[in-house]
């Protein structure tokens, strides 16, 4: 992929808008923009643009580096223009909580919507009930993250198919068990926990047929009433909506990530396009909400993209999912500003998938205020070209992170008891 260099100089403190003056593309695209060989994360291009919005800097006097990757071989950029202004207006204003949750996902949400743009959350995924990353974490930090990530991808009947690797083999037997360790996470430690489902094809395909190319598994097809695709669809919907129904029952909230990266394309949910995809979110949103009453979920949507959105009373949090090069911390503040852009500056966002952690001290400068970050797992945790053991350490004990340590404390302080 081509990259593009543009120096500028920044004569006073001020906040500034960016813009890309540029050839127009002839369907959307989206790309990776660095400053000061920094990952400031994704801008998009809509089809037929040639001016595209890049996001807001609060800038220091001094010289600045932009790169970009360009989204096309024959993509020409005109200009890089930059605007002054007296404030920011990357904001999230008039969040409210959407009505109907339990007391306890109410809370949580208000606890969310009060340490917002004053810390951030420290979150790790664990593909495995063990979560090995957790002991690896605290044992370099002295700290456990305050939100742990959890994967359903083990719990539907669908996950063995043919020529299985001894990969999805072992991920799936290593996944079984995570609903109760999700119950020990939030019950026993007190933790934040949030969900993913690796959704296995209900039908046919081989090995991991959450992927696209692994299965002909037909979401329309699925869609209708009464075919066999829609059979084995409601059976997967009703299995997870069963085993949800044991954390509602135990009043343990859920920060519940369906359906993720829809926009991508690579997995099954997203291949014919956003209007099933959308459908699909819709029927899952009405079986867990109306007929399992599943009220500790607090929803997110995970598909940034503007042909993709979700109705706002349908979700809480906005997500997205980056991953920047191996040991760059940058802020992804441009991530952050598109995804207030998409929810209109309503709702609360996080970063639901990364690679390397962003530098905290970048996070607040810039002011790129993610409710938490979450590394993937794996070599994202244990290879240190990935997350240094040195960064770690500075991200686990920085003031303005919370950990499973402060976590409690910090709950007490902005929801009196």
């Amino acid at each position: 992929m081509k990259i593009i260099e543009i120096e500028f100089i920044i004569e006073k403190q001020k906040y500034y808008d960016l813009y890309l003056n540029h050839t127009p593309l002839n369907q959307f695209s989206k790309t990776h923009v660095f400053i000061n060989n920094l990952a400031f994360g994704e801008i998009q291009f809509p089809q037929g643009e040639t001016h595209s919005y890049i996001g807001e800097l609060k800038l220091k006097p001094g010289k600045y580096s932009f790169k970009i990757n360009l989204p096309q071989e024959d993509f020409k950029i005109i200009s890089l223009e930059i605007k002054e202004k007296d404030y920011s207006t990357t904001k999230i204003t008039n969040y409210k909580i959407r009505p109907n949750l339990s007391d306890n996902a109410k809370r949580l949400l208000e606890f969310l919507q009060k340490i917002y743009s004053k810390y951030i959350i420290a979150g790790q995924h664990t593909n495995t009930a063990l979560g090995p990353e957790i002991a690896y974490i605290e044992y370099f930090t002295g700290k456990k993250p305050a939100l742990r990530g959890f994967d359903l991808l083990s719990y539907t009947p669908a996950v063995r198919t043919q020529d299985m690797t001894p990969h999805a083999l072992i991920e799936i037997e290593g996944n079984k068990g995570s609903i109760e360790k999700a119950i020990e996470w939030a019950k026993d430690l007190g933790g934040i926990i949030t969900l993913c489902w690796h959704w296995y094809a209900p039908l046919g395909g081989k090995d991991k047929t959450f992927y696209t190319v692994n299965t002909d598994f037909n979401l329309e097809e699925a869609l209708l009433n009464g075919t066999e695709e829609n059979k084995t669809l409601l059976r997967d919907i009703e299995i997870i909506a069963e085993k949800l129904s044991i954390l509602r029952d135990l009043d343990i909230p859920i920060l519940w990530r369906p359906l993720h990266e829809a926009d991508g394309k690579w997995f099954w949910w997203g291949a014919k396009g956003p209007e099933n995809y959308k459908k699909l979110y819709m029927l899952l949103y009405e079986i867990f909400t109306e007929k399992y009453r599943l009220n500790n979920l607090i929803w997110i949507w995970n598909a940034p993209h503007p042909e993709w959105k979700i109705e706002k009373d349908l979700y809480d949090i906005a997500g997205i999912d980056h991953y920047a090069p191996p040991g760059n911390y940058g802020p992804m503040k441009f991530s952050y500003d598109l995804l207030l852009r998409l929810t209109d500056n309503e709702k609360l966002v996080a970063l639901t998938e990364n690679g390397p952690i962003p530098d905290p001290d970048l996070l607040f400068e810039y002011e790129a205020y993610f409710l938490w970050f979450m590394p993937w797992f794996g070599d994202f945790v244990f290879n240190e070209n990935f997350n240094s053991k040195e960064h770690f350490k500075k991200v686990y004990n920085h003031e303005k992170v919370i950990t499973l340590e402060n976590l409690k404390n910090l709950t007490h302080l902005f929801l009196p008891c």
